[in-house]
Parts: structure tokens; C-alpha cells; sequence
């Protein structure tokens, strides 16, 4: 039996402290299921989502988050008192603007020009608007008006969902009262019966069976918005 060669033996070439198994890099099912999603999720994955309070100085209550590459910031300001006789409400009003920043999408404004882009931010406030109602308690607030402004920064897909959880949280933030958090969501179905959860714009384009965004009370267990587009 041959003598083990010093551990000093110079004939050797050592190998460099990093490495890592080859079975590390072999293809598996999860794979296979995940090709063609971003940050290699499986169906059912969300994006990494990055939340932050308190970004907006002026705001009663903010937030700011992150899902994937859309970005959306939403603030508070209120409750104040109502100012105009046609806005006048005894039980106290939300209003909710939407805005997309210019450099929200790739390549500038979005296709429709700037009238269509408007009255589609236009649209998605009111949608917003009628979701957080339901979740704040206006009869807390008897001749006031509570505003939230969202700012889209970036828009990669998902963007009521986003805009849902940042103005929830930005509410909870302000100290306003609640009945529940409300949380946004989106999905999207793919041929062979895939179902997408938080799909990117990339898998908003490539869907065909639809598109499902659902705001969600999760302590209540109760759906405050459900927007359906085939």
C-alpha cells in the first residue's frame, strides 16, 4: 500500500474553494415548469415585492412598492372638510387620482396617445376609488373628503393590483380607520391551461384565456373589487 502524498505536495492542483456540485446545473421539472417566467417563478409565484411607508413627507400616510418592475406610489391627504355643496356627503367621500409618470412604459407614453392614456388613468381611479371605499369607514369621517393620489413609475404589469396594496397600506399609514387591509392581485391565463399568478407585461401580452384582478380582504375574507378582461 502506497504511503497518502503530503498535503504540501506541489503535484497537485487545488481546486478553487467555490465550487459547486455538477448536479447543480442539471435541468429539472421545476425548471421545465418555470421556463419562460421572469426571475424563474413557478405559476403560482409572485414577484419580489419591496414595500416602504413614510415616503412622501407632505402626505398624511404613503407607500411605495415594488413588484418586480412595477413600481407605484401612493399618498393621503385628509381628511378634509368638503369644500363645494355638490360634494357635500354625510358619511365622508374617497377620491382617488391615478397617474402615470411619462416614463412609466417603455418607449414613452402608452399606445392611444395621451387622450387615451388620460381617460385610462381615469378609469383605473375610479376603479381604485370604488374598491377602497368599501374597506375605509367613511361613516367615521361625517363631511370630509379623503384623497389618495397614486403615481405609476413604472408600469411592468399588474399595476391596479400594485396600486390597491400601496394605497391600502398608505390609508393604514395615514391612521385612517379601516374595517381590513386590502391587498391587490392579478392573474392571467395561458394556453394549456396555465394559470399565472402576478403575470409581468411581457405575460399580460401573451395571455389569451383572460385576465383576473381581485382586491382582497384576507381578515375579513372578503373580495372588495373583482375586475375580469377576456
Amino acid at each position: 500500500m502506497s504511503a497518502p502524498l503530503p498535503s504540501n505536495d506541489g503535484r497537485r492542483l487545488a481546486g478553487p474553494g467555490n465550487s459547486l456540485p455538477y448536479s447543480v446545473f442539471q435541468e429539472t421539472s421545476s425548471t421545465k415548469q418555470t421556463a419562460g417566467r421572469s426571475e424563474a417563478r413557478q405559476d403560482g409565484d409572485h414577484r419580489k415585492i419591496f414595500i416602504s411607508t413614510g415616503v412622501i413627507s407632505k402626505a398624511k400616510g404613503s407607500a411605495y412598492i415594488e413588484q418586480g418592475g412595477t413600481k407605484v406610489m401612493a399618498g393621503v391627504f385628509g381628511p378634509k372638510e368638503v369644500q363645494r355643496r355638490s360634494d357635500f356627503s354625510v358619511t365622508g367621500s374617497l377620491a382617488v387620482e391615478l397617474k402615470f409618470a411619462p416614463f412609466a412604459c417603455r418607449g414613452g407614453r402608452r399606445a392611444g396617445g395621451q387622450r387615451g392614456e388620460d381617460r385610462e388613468a381615469e378609469e383605473l381611479g375610479l376603479v381604485l376609488a370604488e374598491a377602497l371605499s368599501s374597506t375605509v369607514c367613511l361613516t367615521k369621517y361625517p363631511k370630509s373628503v379623503i384623497e389618495v393620489g397614486v403615481t405609476v413609475l413604472e408600469d411592468d404589469g399588474g399595476v391596479v393590483a400594485a396600486a390597491l396594496t400601496a394605497a391600502g397600506l398608505a390609508l393604514a399609514a395615514a391612521g385612517i380607520h379601516l374595517y381590513d387591509l386590502v391587498v391587490g392581485v392579478k392573474v392571467a391565463m395561458r394556453p394549456g391551461d396555465r394559470t399565472l399568478v402576478d403575470p409581468s407585461r411581457a405575460e399580460e401580452r401573451l395571455a389569451e384565456g383572460g385576465e383576473l384582478t381581485l382586491g382582497y380582504r384576507a381578515t375579513l375574507e372578503q373580495v372588495c373589487r373583482c375586475n375580469m378582461r377576456n
